[in-house]
C-alpha cells in the first residue's frame, strides 16, 4: 500500500469548539474541480501571551461563529513553541571513607619507591550507546478503519463526503429542510436545518448493496453523527470518520486513504472539494458541490458508473483516465467504462 508524505493529523485541543467550526462547507461560488471547503484567517486558537508587566493577556476572542462553515486552518496560525529548557551537568557525590572525616590533613604520608613507579590507574572511556532507530513506517500501525466485515470480503471501499456532497446544512432557518438537528455548544442549543440532495437516499442504499460504504466529514461528530443518524435510512454507512482523522495539509482538511486500512487499488472518494483527496487524486469520483438545487441529478448519474467500477482489478487506472478525459473534453464523470477504454487503446 503506498505511503504519502503528509502534514500532522489533526488533534482534539487544535479543533473549535465554536459553532462556525462544527460544519464543513464550500462556498456557493466554488465550481467543479475547484475551490476548497476554506474560509480565510480560520485556525487554532493562539496560545497566551505575557506583556512585560508579568500579567497574563489573551488575544482576542474570535466571533462565537467566525468558525462554523470551514474546513480550512487558517492562514497565520500561531503554532505553540515549546518552552526552551536548559540542561545541567550532574556534578557526582564525593565519597568519603568510613572512619574518615572531611578535614584535610596536612600529614604527609610515607610512600616506598615501589608505589611511587606504579602507574595510575586510567579508566577505560565510557561506551556510548547508539541512540534506537525511530519508529520505523513498517511496523504495524493504527488503521482508521476496523477490518473488514465478513459480509464485505471481496468488496472495495466506497467513501462518501457528507456536506455539499449528500446533504446541505445551515443554521439559518429553511423551511423545506428535510430534518432538523440540534446541536449544544457550550452549553447552547443551536438548531441546524438539513435538506438531502436529490436522489440521496437511492444512491445509499444501492451502494450499500455493492460497496462497503464509509462517510468520511471534515465536519466535528456533534454534528456530523446526528445527521448521519437520520440520513442512512437503509443502514449501510459502516464505517463515519470526522475531522479527527483529517490531517492538516496547507491550510485544508485532507483525507488520507492510505491511513485507512484498505487497498487503494480497491477504494474510490467522491467528494465535492478536490483539497480533501489532493494526496489520491487518482482514487478520486468528483462532484459538485450541491446546495439546494431540486432538479440536481449527479448521485443518480453516478450509480451506473460505480456500478461498473466494481469489476476492474485497479480503480486508480481508470479513475486517472476518467479524470483526465473530463478535464481536457469536459466529459462528465459517469461516462462509462466503456468509452474510457477504447479512448485509451
Amino acid at each position: 500500500m503506498s505511503q504519502t508524505q503528509i502534514s500532522s493529523q489533526v488533534s482534539p485541543e487544535q479543533e473549535s469548539s465554536g459553532p462556525q467550526g462544527i460544519i464543513t462547507q464550500a462556498p456557493p461560488e466554488s465550481k467543479f474541480f475547484v475551490g476548497t471547503k476554506s474560509e480565510a484567517n480560520v485556525g487554532p486558537p493562539s496560545p497566551k501571551t505575557t506583556s512585560n508587566s508579568g500579567t497574563t493577556q489573551r488575544p482576542p476572542q474570535r466571533s462565537f461563529f467566525s468558525l462554523l462553515f470551514c474546513c480550512t486552518w487558517g492562514a497565520g496560525a500561531i503554532a505553540n513553541e515549546g518552552a526552551k529548557t536548559e540542561t545541567s551537568t550532574a556534578v557526582p557525590p564525593v565519597t568519603i571513607p568510613s572512619g574518615t572525616t572531611g578535614k584535610s590533613t596536612s600529614k604527609k604520608q610515607s610512600i616506598s619507591p615501589g608505589e611511587q613507579e606504579k602507574p595510575a590507574e586510567v579508566n577505560p572511556p565510557p561506551v556510548v550507546q547508539e541512540p534506537e532507530e525511530e519508529y520505523s513506517d513498517e511496523v504495524e500501525r493504527r488503521w482508521l478503519l476496523e477490518p473488514i466485515a465478513p459480509e464485505h470480503i471481496g468488496r472495495k471501499c466506497l467513501v462518501l463526503d457528507l456536506d455539499e456532497t449528500l446533504v446541505h446544512s445551515s443554521f439559518k432557518i429553511i423551511h423545506q429542510a428535510d430534518f432538523v438537528v440540534p446541536v449544544d455548544i457550550e452549553n447552547q442549543i443551536h438548531n441546524v436545518y438539513v435538506i438531502k440532495r436529490p436522489g440521496v437516499d437511492q444512491f445509499l442504499r444501492k451502494m450499500g448493496e455493492i460497496y462497503e460504504i464509509v462517510v468520511f466529514t471534515a465536519s466535528l461528530s456533534k454534528y456530523a453523527d446526528p445527521v448521519l443518524d437520520m440520513l442512512d435510512q437503509h443502514k449501510v454507512v459502516k464505517h463515519r470518520l470526522f475531522r479527527e482523522s483529517c490531517f492538516n495539509h496547507k491550510g485544508n482538511y485532507v483525507k488520507n486513504l492510505s491511513h485507512l486500512g484498505r487497498e487503494l487499488r480497491d477504494t474510490i472518494i467522491i467528494d465535492n472539494s478536490p483539497a480533501s483527496y489532493i494526496f489520491h487524486p487518482t482514487n478520486a469520483v468528483p462532484i459538485s458541490s450541491w446546495f439546494n438545487d431540486p432538479h440536481d441529478t449527479e448521485l443518480l448519474d453516478l450509480i451506473p458508473f460505480l456500478e461498473d467500477l466494481t469489476s476492474v482489478d485497479d480503480v486508480m487506472i481508470v479513475l486517472d483516465s476518467s479524470n483526465e478525459a473530463h478535464s481536457q473534453t469536459a466529459l462528465s464523470p459517469e461516462v462509462c467504462l466503456e468509452t474510457i477504454v477504447l479512448d485509451d487503446s
